[in-house]
């Protein structure tokens, strides 16, 4: 048996939860929404599930947060994948025998401690031991206190999963050591103003302000026609309140990061940018249970949910065209 000291404390979102955890066992004191920010965790994606349901989902998350954070704090990083179940099994294993604790990206339809009849990939947890003799392994997850055991079994399921969003082929990733960078101020300005330009960015009508704009046609025009509106209005709602964002679509966790890095760079607090985040956050709250609401109709009305998103549009461009002059 392995097991290593947990350096654990509940979340709200599972990437930024597991990499805090990760940087603590290495002696950093960040708390998650720190490391959410310097990750560039903010995101805004618009997706056609292509027949499957719900017919559009609404992601509100970076694609590459632990790319992000860990490359900007100087560590090389890269998603280990293994073809093979159960060679990632012995790489996951091997990390463990090193005295490394390991991010793992899983499909939460397989984990245990998951009530869960959808299959949701990408859901990140850390490993930090286990038991060859019971072939259970120790993690943990999120907002869940203690150490979790996920059977071995269950375990090569979560971790090769095909399809969804996006694969899922053994993912995993550890790191022996991490030093405290010495020039924070710059690495806080470039993952603000880098967060913003992403948004901005208008290459692809399905990402940032554009896949918000995409949102908003298709909502006043064809989500009252399809045959699950009630599904896909439920679940944009879960996604941007209830499934791990902090509420808010993740713009009150930023919020508070945005609050702790003005110690760095004072022109944070200067611009107001905290409290136009926070405001972001409310009107995508506001937004979430709009669509809740029509959930609940017996006939589709989209209108009052067609307001808050009018709304969040507004709020969102105008903080990132002033997020993005950051320097």
């Amino acid at each position: 048996m392995v097991m290593l000291p947990v350096t654990h404390e509940p979340g709200r979102h599972c990437a930024s939860t597991g990499i805090r955890d990760i940087v603590a066992s290495m002696g950093l004191d960040w708390t998650e929404a720190f490391c959410f920010g310097i990750g560039a965790g903010l995101g805004i994606w618009y997706i056609d599930t292509n027949g499957q349901s719900p017919t559009r989902m609404v992601h509100v998350r970076s694609a590459d947060i632990e790319r992000e954070f860990f490359t900007r704090i100087g560590v090389p990083f890269e998603w280990q994948r293994f073809e093979d179940s159960k060679e990632g099994e012995e790489a996951l294993c091997k990390s463990l025998d090193q005295g490394m604790p390991t991010l793992l990206r899983t499909d939460i339809y397989y984990l245990p401690h998951f009530p869960s009849t959808t299959h949701f990939p990408g859901h990140v947890i850390v490993v930090w031991g286990y038991d060859s003799g019971r072939k259970v392994f120790f993690v943990t997850d999120t907002e869940h206190p203690g150490v979790l055991e996920v059977p071995f079994d269950d375990m090569r399921k979560a971790r090769y999963c095909r399809g969804g969003f996006f694969d899922v082929m053994g993912d995993q990733f550890s790191v022996a050591g991490i030093d405290a960078p010495q020039d924070m101020p710059r690495i806080i300005t470039e993952a603000v103003a880098a967060n913003s330009s992403l948004l901005l960015d208008r290459e692809w009508p399905f990402q940032g302000l554009a896949g918000l704009e995409t949102w908003r046609r298709e909502m006043a025009g064809d989500w009252a026609s399809y045959d699950d509106w009630k599904w896909t209005a439920r679940f944009a709602y879960q996604v941007i309140e209830k499934r791990g964002t902090g509420g808010g679509g993740f713009r009150l966790m930023y919020a508070d990061f945005l609050d702790e890095a003005s110690r760095f760079v004072p022109e944070i607090a200067q611009m107001g940018l905290a409290g136009m985040m926070r405001d972001l956050g409310m009107a995508w709250s506001g937004l979430a249970f709009a669509l809740k609401k029509v959930s609940e109709m017996e006939q589709p009305d989209f209108g009052p949910a067609i307001e808050k998103l009018d709304l969040v549009i507004d709020i969102e461009a105008g903080y990132h065209r002033k997020a993005v002059l950051l320097k």
